[in-house]
């Protein structure tokens, strides 16, 4: 029998902290599966649990993770839609670093045709944020003039797929000259973040997604035309090189902006804050998403899977994604000869 393993989080501190062990896996209940993992997403998300800078993980110890692709294993007794031998790609909730998940099956759904299981693994944190995103909360349309903050991340390649498909134009900013090209690759305009904030002629921006958070939104959102929208989703600028620092997370807060609804009624624009795990914890947009997944071939997204990382040097693929070397999508394969 396989012996499986996970990797927990038992105190916050630096990515060296981060080990495996060995588990059990657990049989499903009656409306559950259970996946042999091939692949675990990495998200930044990840980062700021192992520093203790996000306030909804569960208390220590617990295994991080919010992603998985792999095969079905087992199947409860109530599980129609799902066999034992079916590729699959799933949300986790926490718990998605480990080479089996044991979990509802509405969190699972076959693998689209066109993706293997790297792919699959880098599609549902990054495709359910930009879908809520991009067309939910954003609606964006032919026509439309787009900003993507965080254009060579995971939910960043997939919102510039996602805007170019239904027409927009699409400009991405990065923080490094270096991936500038990476966006062009992509179809959309590139600058870096202080070549777009230095240029003042560059506004009338239908939609903003912004991830930095902090001072950023403020003169960002003056970047947006008339209706136009701006989609918070997180505060990156609060940690650096994966490091806590109480300091640094203070001054991001701090530099948020307190947003007036009067004043908005001068700028007709608005602003919109998603936290993703958040609304797939409601039944109703977890069907709601997971039906649109039959979007994605027809969209033609195609993840960009960075690098993968075997699930032992996870320490190693946290560092890397943490000092803004990736590009797209990292992974860590439970697999050692898939990397």
């Amino acid at each position: 029998m396989t012996a499986h393993r996970d990797i927990v989080i038992e105190k916050y501190g630096p990515a060296s902290t981060l080990q495996l062990r060995t588990i059990a896996p657990r049989a499903p209940g009656p409306d559950e599966v259970a996946i042999d993992v091939a692949y675990s997403g990495v998200n930044f998300a990840d980062v700021q649990m192992r520093i203790g800078m996000y306030p909804d993980a569960p208390k220590k110890p617990f295994v991080p993770g919010y992603e998985v692709s792999g095969t079905i294993s087992a199947v409860g007794s109530n599980v129609k839609d799902l066999e034992v031998g079916d590729p699959v790609v799933a949300g986790t909730y926490f718990g998605g670093y480990a080479s089996s998940v044991t979990i509802p099956a509405h969190q699972a759904f076959k693998l689209p045709k066109a993706y293997d299981l790297a792919a699959g693994a880098a599609l549902p944190v990054a495709y359910f944020t930009a879908q809520l995103a991009v067309f939910e909360m954003a609606r964006v349309r032919k026509g439309d003039r787009v900003l993507i903050e965080c254009a060579t991340g995971g939910v960043g390649v997939l919102a510039m797929q996602m805007a170019k498909h239904v027409g927009a134009e699409v400009t991405g900013l990065t923080t490094s000259p270096a991936k500038k090209s990476f966006i062009e690759q992509h179809g959309a305009a590139a600058y870096t973040l202080d070549e777009f904030k230095a240029d003042s002629s560059l506004r009338g921006y239908d939609f903003i997604l912004n991830s930095s958070g902090g001072g950023n939104i403020q003169w960002q959102r003056k970047r947006l035309g008339m209706t136009g929208r701006m989609v918070c989703i997180g505060v990156s600028s609060g940690v650096k090189d994966g490091k806590r620092s109480f300091l640094r997370i203070a001054k991001t807060l701090i530099q948020m902006p307190r947003i007036s609804i009067l004043k908005l009624f001068n700028d007709n624009t608005g602003i919109y804050a998603l936290n993703a795990l958040h609304v797939l914890r409601d039944p109703t947009w977890i069907s709601k998403l997971t039906a649109s997944m039959t979007t994605v071939e027809a969209m033609g997204l195609a993840p960009h899977i960075g690098r993968v990382f075997p699930a032992a040097e996870v320490g190693a693929a946290h560092d890397f994604l943490s000092t803004k070397q990736a590009t797209g999508k990292v992974l860590l394969a439970w697999n050692e000869s898939a990397n």
